[in-house]
């Protein structure tokens, strides 16, 4: 009579077991979703980043209006992606880590900062069209004075290092070693030089003086604005690279643990059923 309750308290206390490691593996298995969500939530804002950044190229080269939009609606789509998150893992210790408040100040930041580099773009633009504007009464007076062929020659002259600037921004120098922005200053000389103080030209350089300055300024602002987004694009890369890595390292470690649990399930129950059928045996 000891064996058959020998037999069915190994039974018992298997079921007993199994019941606590189905919980272990449910408790588990229940926190795969929250990690494939900052899993997709990182990979997203990723993919995100990567889009805005061709926007912004896009716009750069094409001056594409639709971009502008595109970017902004990435943004918000993100920011609103980022806030259901952050409403979810205000429960989770795990989540404590991870400073969603800092992902949307720099969503934030971006966001105004590339309004910025839009409204100094835009600033140049009406710059430079004024410039040539100008250009036609600076033209109407050398071609009123006598022998006007110097003047348009260091008209030329100004336009030609203008727009050289305008491409490189400093990037590159003339054969004599000279900016783009000094060699135009020397050009402006010149023209002045010709003029031989006429007020008419002077006036009128002054103007495309100080419009020349307007586009320095607005193009500093701009490449600015542009290091501030790239530098707010880095700061969204590390914390998406954050919620990939820990998504990843809590989801590979919730695997371990289920085939551990698995495992030691099986062996459990392969190890009950020999132990049954050798008591029945020895019956």
């Amino acid at each position: 009579m000891k064996k058959p309750r020998l037999a069915k308290t190994a039974v018992l206390l298997a079921i007993t077991l199994s019941l606590l490691l189905v919980a272990l593996l449910w408790s588990n298995s229940k926190s795969i979703p929250e990690y494939t969500s900052l899993i997709e939530t990182g990979t997203q804002i990723l993919h995100a980043i990567l889009e805005m950044h061709a926007q912004e190229q896009n716009y750069l080269l094409h001056r594409n209006e639709d971009a502008l939009e595109h970017v902004k609606d990435r943004i918000d789509i993100l920011r609103k992606r980022v806030a259901r998150m952050d409403k979810k893992a205000s429960s989770k210790k795990e989540f404590e880590s991870f400073d969603f408040a800092a992902l949307e100040e720099a969503m934030n930041l971006c966001e105004r900062l590339f309004d910025q580099f839009v409204l100094y773009d835009n600033a140049v633009e009406k710059n430079i069209l004024q410039l040539r504007e100008l250009e036609d009464s600076i033209l109407a007076v050398i071609f009123s004075k006598m022998n006007p062929e110097r003047g348009i020659i260091a008209l030329q002259e100004i336009r030609i290092h203008e727009k050289r600037y305008l491409l490189y921004r400093g990037r590159s120098a003339s054969p004599e070693g000279l900016s783009h922005r000094d060699m135009r200053k020397r050009a402006v000389s010149d023209l002045l030089m010709w003029a031989q103080k006429d007020k008419r030209i002077e006036e009128l350089m002054a103007k495309d003086i100080q419009m020349f300055n307007e586009i320095i300024s607005n193009y500093e602002a701009l490449d600015e604005a542009l290091v501030a987004i790239e530098a707010e694009r880095e700061k969204i890369n590390t914390i998406a690279n954050a919620f990939l890595e820990e998504g990843q390292k809590k989801l590979l470690t919730i695997n371990r643990r289920c085939v551990f649990l698995s495992t030691v399930l099986l062996v459990m129950w392969l190890t009950t059923g020999a132990v049954v059928i050798g008591i029945r045996f020895s019956e």
